[in-house]
This record gives C-alpha cells, sequence and structure tokens, in this order.
C-alpha cells in the first residue's frame, strides 16, 4: 500500500515520528516552533519586521492561533522596500528575481533568496515528482528554465533527484516543435501553464500526433476546470493543479492523484484564511490565502496577503493524509481597492464560462469605458481565439459564471463585442493573461 501523498516527506522534513499516537498534535508543535523561529529571525534581522513588530510583547506564540495578532505583509510593502526584508547580507543572497506588476505602473517586486532557501523549493518538487513518476521517465517542463534557478530550472533539478529525465524546452512559442518534441521523448509527464498545454493538446489532435501520457502539472496560472476536463479527454492523463508564486518560492501545493484539494508545503510554509476585512476564518470557509514562510533565510515573510481565494479542508483526503489541505483555488486575481469599480468581475469567471465552449484554446477580454456607451455603462468586449471550426457565431450565457451574471443583472456592465478568430499556432500567448481595462473610450 502506497503512503499518503507527501506525507513521508512531511513527517521526515519536520521531524515527526511517523509513529507519532497523535500525529496532528505533533504536527502543530513542529509548526509552531517553526513560526517562533522564523518570526524571532525576521524581528532580529529585518528592518522591515524590526519595524512591523516594534512594541508587540505577546511572543513567543503560545498558539497557532496567536498568528492572527501579528500585521500583515503586503505586496506594496516589498515593491516600497524590498531591501528591507532581507534578513541576511546581500552577499549571501544567491538569487534576485524582479516580479513586474502587470498593467500598472507601481515598482516592481525583488524577491531574494539563499541557496539554502532554493534547496527547500527542491525538496518539495522532488518528494511530489517521486510520486508521479518512475525512475528513468521523461517529463517535458514547458516553464522558463534557462535562468539559474528559475521554475524550470528548480524542476529539473527536483526530478534529476527523481531519477527521472527532464527536458525544458521553455514556454511554447511555437507548437509544431513542442508536438514533435512530445512524440520523440514519449513522456509521462508534462509541466506549463494551462492555456498552453491545451493549446498543444488540440494541435496534436489536429495533426494525429496525440500521444498517451500519465500525468499533467498545470501552474503558473489560475486552472479553470473545463479546460482540466479537455485536456484530460484529450491525453487520457491525470491532471493535478499546482499553486505557487515567486514570493513564497514557486511551490506552494499541488493535487494528489486523488483530487481533493492541494497538499501544503507544510514544513516550509504556513497558511490562514482569512475574511478580505482581515480576522481569520475557520477551515471549511471561504477566504483570502494568507501564506507565512518557515525556515527561509534570506528573505522571511510573514502573514503575506496573496490576494487569492480559497479555503482550507481539514478532513483526510482520500490517499490517506491527514494534514490540512487547500480547495482549488477560485481566484488568481489579486483583490484591491478598485475591485468594487470593476464590476467584481475577474478572469478566473471568464475562464470558467469560455473554457467550457469546444474549440475556445484563448481569449482576450477587455472592459471599454465608452464615452458614447449606453448611459455610460463599461462594456465587456471578447476576442475568442479558437480553432479552425469555430468560426459560428457565438452566444454567451453567462449563467455558469456568477460574477458575469451579477454584474450584467445589476447594470455594471454590458455584453460587448464577441469576435472570433483562429488560434495561431506559431504566435501564442507568453504573458500574464488578466482583463485589460480601457478608461478613455474608443477611437
Amino acid at each position: 500500500m502506497n503512503a499518503p501523498f507527501l506525507d513521508t516527506w512531511i513527517t521526515r522534513t519536520m521531524g515527526i515520528a511517523s509513529s507519532s499516537s497523535n500525529l496532528l498534535e505533533a504536527f502543530e508543535r513542529r509548526q509552531l516552533d517553526a513560526l517562533n523561529r522564523t518570526i524571532t529571525h525576521a524581528r532580529e534581522h529585518s528592518r522591515f519586521y524590526r519595524q512591523s513588530f516594534f512594541g508587540i510583547t505577546d511572543l513567543p506564540l503560545k498558539t497557532l492561533k496567536g498568528m492572527a495578532t501579528l500585521p500583515f505583509t503586503r505586496p506594496a510593502d516589498i515593491q516600497g522596500n524590498p531591501k528591507g526584508f532581507l534578513a541576511l547580507s546581500q552577499g549571501e543572497i544567491s538569487r534576485i528575481v524582479t516580479l513586474n506588476t502587470s498593467g500598472t505602473t507601481a515598482a516592481p517586486k525583488r524577491i531574494f533568496f539563499t541557496d539554502e532557501d532554493l534547496g527547500r523549493v527542491v525538496d518539495f518538487f522532488t518528494a511530489v515528482l517521486t510520486t508521479i513518476m518512475n525512475p528513468g521517465e521523461t517529463g517535458l517542463i514547458f516553464l522558463p528554465g534557462d535562468t539559474r534557478a528559475s521554475a524550470g530550472d528548480l524542476i529539473r533539478t527536483a526530478m534529476q533527484a527523481a531519477q527521472a529525465r527532464p527536458k525544458v524546452p521553455g514556454i511554447i512559442r511555437d507548437f509544431g516543435p513542442a508536438a514533435d518534441l512530445v512524440r520523440s521523448t514519449r513522456p509521462s509527464l508534462l509541466i506549463g501553464m494551462p492555456v498552453q498545454i491545451l493549446a498543444l493538446c488540440e494541435y496534436m489532435k489536429l495533426t494525429g500526433t496525440l500521444s498517451d501520457i500519465a500525468h499533467v502539472i498545470l501552474t503558473a496560472d489560475y486552472v479553470p476546470a473545463p479546460l482540466v476536463d479537455r485536456v484530460e479527454d484529450l491525453l487520457g492523463a491525470t491532471v493535478l493543479n499546482h499553486y505557487g508564486m515567486t514570493e513564497i518560492g514557486f511551490g506552494g501545493a499541488i493535487q494528489c492523484p486523488a483530487r481533493e484539494g492541494l497538499h501544503l508545503r507544510h514544513p516550509d510554509l504556513f497558511f490562514e484564511i482569512i475574511d478580505p476585512a482581515g480576522p481569520p476564518l475557520p477551515a471549511g470557509q471561504w477566504g483570502e490565502v494568507v501564506i507565512t514562510t518557515l525556515n527561509r533565510k534570506g528573505m522571511p515573510l510573514i502573514r503575506y496577503r496573496t490576494g487569492d481565494v480559497s479555503r482550507i479542508l481539514d478532513a483526510p483526503c482520500a490517499c490517506g493524509s491527514p494534514f490540512p489541505r487547500l480547495d482549488r483555488i477560485r481566484n488568481r486575481q489579486r483583490l484591491n481597492a478598485d475591485t468594487a469599480n470593476r464590476q467584481n468581475l475577474t478572469m478566473a469567471d471568464l475562464d470558467d464560462l469560455l473554457f467550457s465552449l469546444p474549440g475556445v484554446v484563448d481569449f482576450t477580454a477587455c472592459i471599454q469605458n465608452k464615452i458614447d456607451s449606453e448611459q455610460g455603462i463599461p462594456t465587456l468586449d471578447i476576442e475568442i481565439m479558437g480553432l479552425e471550426p469555430l468560426t459560428q457565431r457565438i452566444q454567451i450565457d453567462p449563467g455558469p459564471s456568477p460574477g458575469l451574471t451579477m454584474a450584467l443583472e445589476t447594470g455594471r456592465l454590458r455584453m460587448g463585442r464577441i469576435t472570433v478568430r483562429a488560434f495561431d499556432f506559431r504566435n501564442t500567448y507568453v504573458t500574464k493573461r488578466q482583463i485589460q481595462f480601457n478608461s478613455h473610450g474608443l477611437t
């Protein structure tokens, strides 16, 4: 009988005896110890947290619930003073990642890692890959991997540690060579962004080159359920959803083949779910994901507000793991003060709706504040990119999309143009997918 997904790695890494009479109690004690070590390290060595925690006397924490008394860290804090988060000298930093904020003029975020920090990320990915790959099998990683310690490079290192054979072709820019690589290497695993993997599958179907692949890991963007269904139908594969972000060290949580939530990277991350107003929420309730890094030396982050929406699942997984898990991420758009003025509509709402339409491979969406629009109501224009047969007039039923339905029914948005063009398999997207906002009207 196989051990529950990731549990052997979790208990070994956290120093928990697998024979412990109360595994969850021992797990929570280890989490509390790691949190207190992280808080002490950050308070003593990071200028930001020395100032942020000034005057807080109820430390060390006595219980995990005590985390709710600590202030949040927000993306703007990192943008404003990234070096203020450093908890080591810059000479001890081996990798700096610069994150530009799409669609804004805000300052970029700079994220700092030591070799030890990156090694812990590789350990997580190695534990994942060991459970779904056999030694000698090939995995194709369609993520950036040319730069040292990029996501693709870290996964390559982890795959080698799992005794498998990684190939990192990078982001797909031409689906012909990508399909040829799949055919020639016969991989057991594909890893990539959701729309790119869907497009690759559709291209292989059109060219008669579909292959049998055991597993697919989708990452780096919101993963719509209809898109997962289509990839599974095309490949006959088990599709797993990975959740992570650069700020926390790329790896965060991933589904096991039972797919009853995402198993968390517990040894290195502490997850909370909060009401957007701030109070913590119990397991089972949806709210904003807040993450604290554990044992991270170079740039610890404490109570980092991700803007992503999910909930904690505390019932045991079908794989046998008793540890808390994360439900599917329901919204990968960052929450901000402008949300109320932007119809509460996210790309995730449109993804869940449009990828359920046969033949849709990608789309763009733009909310236009047209000067001459009816009663000044913003208009949603959508351009669908699909397969060649997708030339008929598209009628969109907003019913399955609560965000779109609410925006239309309350009169805060109206549907505009829906256009269709053939998806260009030689010129795919390489930037973040998001709703564009045009407040200047059309000319």
